[in-house]
């Protein structure tokens, strides 16, 4: 498999009913399980309790795990956003020993984010993770 590069656009392993989402790669770094990849993941029914997400704007995924996620290279040279606040704020977090990266497959990330803030449809559980100073 080709290593993978800022701007290719891959599918992958989806959960159910979002076979069309695809995943953006952002940037690469190295690190252990072969590197730290910084992926965008688009095309989302992300449930949230305010209402449904689209996009998974930054996620840190270990290389080996998003090898075992994607399935096909469907793009290369794919614009990158122009936003890159949410990597600068992992980078600075992870120089400080305060952020890691997923291991889990993309799929898992997705339904454990949902499952985070507490919008799994047809759930009535409490969100694991409530932010207790809106602002």
């Amino acid at each position: 498999m080709r290593d993978f590069a800022p701007g290719q656009r891959w599918t992958y392993a989806t959960r159910p009913g979002e076979e069309s989402s695809t995943i953006l790669i952002l940037a690469t770094e190295p690190g252990d399980d072969g590197g730290i990849v910084h992926i965008r993941v688009e095309g989302l029914h992300l449930h949230t309790p305010h209402g449904e997400q689209g996009e998974l704007a930054h996620s840190p995924i270990s290389d080996a795990a998003l090898r075992h996620s994607v399935t096909a290279l469907v793009e290369e040279n794919a614009a990158l956003p122009d936003d890159h606040a949410g990597l600068r704020h992992w980078a600075d977090a992870y120089s400080r020993g305060e952020a890691g990266y997923f291991t889990l497959s993309v799929a898992e990330i997705v339904a454990a984010i949902e499952e985070v803030v507490g919008g799994a449809a047809g759930s009535d559980a409490p969100p694991l993770f409530r932010k207790a100073n809106p602002k």
